[in-house]
């Protein structure tokens, strides 16, 4: 209630601009919504906008508009969220039918139980071949596997 009361008391100031981190961090998904609501109608006329960190990447895809990614102080990407969600496809399968060059293209690769795991570019995994799972990349997914890539994890050896 204390975090609804905020954003209504920041809401009743008639800013053009709110500056939120983590809003709805330690929310249940109910009042979660609710906050989501109330920044969505917010933002509805087109003159205001809200500019928020969070962690919880569900929010973001009910919410945004842009989505910018900051691993280690330096941004990774900043993209409309529309075509962020299209640009990527999770993949999946064993790895005995997957080549090394394939495995190359996987960002955040990952693998145990001679299974495999990824993101790939959605044009990309499109081409791969028959046995390889693909499903579309949650926002969650996406940060994952790029934070996973870029810390190195990318092993499959």
């Amino acid at each position: 209630m204390n975090v609804k009361l905020m954003i209504a008391v920041a809401l009743s100031h008639n800013a053009e601009l709110l500056i939120l981190d983590e809003p709805t961090s330690g929310l249940d998904p109910v009042a979660r919504d609710e906050v989501c609501d109330m920044l969505i109608d917010f933002v509805s006329d087109g003159r205001r906008s809200v500019l928020f960190s969070t962690h919880i990447t569900s929010d973001l895809e009910k919410v945004a508009d842009l989505v910018t990614l900051i691993l280690g102080g330096r941004i990774v990407f900043s993209e409309d969220r529309k075509q962020l969600l299209e640009k990527y496809m999770k993949v999946n399968g064993t790895l005995g039918i997957i080549t090394d060059e394939q495995k190359k293209a996987i960002k955040g690769f990952r693998c145990a139980r001679n299974e495999f795991e990824g993101i790939m570019i959605a044009e990309d995994a499109k081409k791969l071949g028959i046995g390889i799972n693909m499903s579309i990349a949650s926002l969650d997914d996406i940060v994952v596997y790029i934070n996973k890539e870029r810390d190195g994890d990318n092993l499959y050896e």
